[in-house]
């Protein structure tokens, strides 16, 4: 399987053809395969083989161009509309506010906010004073660095923390991990498991630290998202009709903390932080949105929670492999099958915490990767 996240050769002649375009949001899937000199079957199936369609293309590409515009140049807003297909400009304005929440205008005037000062050194000076872990939690895992972890003591840790207790027994229900636990052990051994707890411990641990420092409903969101990990992971695993292989702890790692970055950008301290949320609402392509944050920001979402994490001495293996995702969905380097994969997860996982609703593209990218049921996943995991 090729990498979904790296300019292919298909798909980079449909870019350029694209960026040629005076008027891109008119180009069809015909006219397009016509300049390529390609019948439209073909052109399509080699696009398949690339993972990706014409229409993935032309949606992400009209809504890159959208915000680049804003950002980048000085484009004017009656122009950037026709472009995009709107037949007046104030069609465009009321379809981007009920979007992003906000104007055109008002979206380009807050990327100016604070442009005089360093967003990056910003966040490092944000991330170095955010509250410490939990007790259970930094105990959890320092035991695991130190490799003394078992069953039995992970239980004692747990048993010490009422609220976290309660919490993990929650989640070991019956109608998402089997037979319903009678005890702590049973919640943890046969239900959760090791890694699960101590990831979940994370996240409970940030979430109540950062309740006066974030705002709450992304709080609820995210941390929603990120405790979804173990259930969603199962079911995609499932449901591929390829034999892929995973580092099981190591992806849960990857999907439970690679997004914990929202936190840090959308700390009321941070610079341009109403345009990061604006931002949340209206992007709903995860490629798109850390494309924009490096353009604006300097930063990604996955460098952003390796900042965070690095502060708080996790796993230096996961601090990697989040920097080799956010090289590979900068077109850096190549990504394996399980890049592939991982980065579709993340979306979903981005685009329910958001408040996305329509998960019509993203099924569409699930059938190209060979998830098989990818709707009742969806409905399964992100409609609760």
């Amino acid at each position: 399987m090729q990498s979904s996240q790296r300019t292919l050769p298909l798909t980079e002649a449909v870019y350029a053809l694209l960026y040629q375009c005076d008027l891109p949001a008119s180009l069809t899937v015909e006219q397009c395969a016509s300049l390529l000199a390609m019948s439209r079957t073909s052109f399509r199936r080699k696009l398949s083989q690339e993972e990706t369609s014409y229409k993935l293309i032309h949606n992400k590409f009209l809504n890159e161009l959208c915000v680049t515009a804003l950002l980048t140049t000085q484009i004017k807003i009656d122009e950037l509309a026709i472009k995009l297909g709107y037949s007046e400009r104030a069609t465009f304005e009321r379809a981007f506010r009920q979007k992003f929440g906000v104007t055109p205008s008002q979206f380009r005037e807050l990327s100016l906010v604070d442009k005089d000062y360093s967003c990056h050194e910003k966040l490092i000076e944000i991330a170095n004073k955010m509250p410490l872990l939990s007790a259970s939690c930094r105990q959890l895992i320092n035991e695991r660095e130190k490799e003394t972890l078992d069953i039995y003591r992970v239980v004692e840790i747990v048993n010490q923390d009422v609220i976290f207790s309660a919490r993990i027994m929650g989640h070991a229900n019956k109608a998402i991990y089997g037979k319903t636990p009678k005890t702590l052990l049973e919640a943890i051994s046969r239900n959760l498991g090791i890694n699960t707890i101590i990831n979940f411990s994370v996240v409970y641990s940030m979430k109540d630290a950062l309740q006066e420092h974030v705002d709450p409903i992304i709080i609820e969101q995210y941390s929603d998202a990120f405790l979804k990990v173990p259930q969603f992971f199962k079911l995609i695993r499932k449901s591929l009709s390829t034999d892929v292989t995973f580092d099981i702890t190591l992806t849960e790692q990857i999907l439970t903390f690679a997004l914990l970055g929202v936190f840090l950008l959308g700390h009321k301290s941070a610079y341009k932080r109403k345009l990061f949320l604006y931002s949340l609402r209206g992007i709903d392509d995860l490629h798109s949105l850390n494309h924009h944050l490096r353009e604006v920001m300097d930063i990604s979402l996955y460098s952003s929670s390796s900042l965070m994490l690095s502060l708080w001495h996790i796993d230096a293996n996961l601090i990697k492999q989040l920097n080799h995702l956010d090289k590979v969905s900068e077109l850096r380097v190549k990504g394996s099958e399980q890049d592939d994969l991982v980065l579709f997860m993340l979306s979903c996982l981005y685009f329910s915490a958001s408040g996305h609703v329509d998960f019509s593209e993203l099924a569409q990218k699930a059938e190209l990767l060979n998830i098989v049921g990818f709707t009742e996943i969806k409905e399964a995991v992100f409609s609760r």
